[in-house]
């Protein structure tokens, strides 16, 4: 991911949590597929977030219904998720 997507994510994740719809999370042009299932698994499984079950439904549709773990997915993107928490709780309380 590049700088550029990864801040035009924070965007989308702090307008989503307020305003979820979960067709958008699959449908979000500037992220990858499996970077994109990342994200909503990665935020399904904090509780600072919301919108758990919306999440995981759109991970699912992201990817195909393959059966994979947040950690193996991250493991394999090398998804940074302190930095990415970090930076969208910022974002967060600046919104």
């Amino acid at each position: 991911m590049t700088r550029e997507s990864e801040s035009e994510l924070l965007h989308f994740c702090a307008t989503q949590r307020g305003e979820f719809r979960e067709d958008a999370w699959t449908t979000f042009a500037p992220i990858e597929k499996q970077e994109m299932a990342a994200v909503c698994l990665f935020l399904a499984g904090v509780d600072w977030f919301g919108h758990q079950q919306g999440l995981r439904s759109a991970a699912r549709k992201l990817l195909n219904g393959a059966e994979t773990t947040f950690g193996t997915l991250a493991r394999s993107l090398r998804f940074d998720t302190p930095r990415f928490a970090n930076s969208l709780k910022r974002r967060l309380r600046h919104a």
